[in-house]
């Protein structure tokens, strides 16, 4: 193996490496270990919530647009 693909292999490594830390400190928020653990299915249910308002909003605001430009 010649000494260049060596260096590529490390560097390929050592990115794997970093994402698979970023993706296990993005995990730490639903361990139950962590002291401020986020229940995933309560989060999911509350963006579910927080999706059908704004969604709900914004059909309101398209509706007012609507109305708006009928009497104009």
């Amino acid at each position: 193996m010649k000494l260049q693909n060596l260096e590529d292999k490390i560097i390929d490594l050592t990115n794997i490496l970093m994402s698979n830390y970023t993706i296990l400190d993005e995990l730490w928020a639903y361990h139950p270990s962590n002291e401020n653990f986020i229940n995933p299915i309560k989060e999911y249910d509350k963006m579910k919530l927080h999706i059908e308002a704004l969604e709900n909003e914004l059909n309101e605001t398209k509706a007012q647009i609507e109305r708006f430009n009928a009497l104009n």
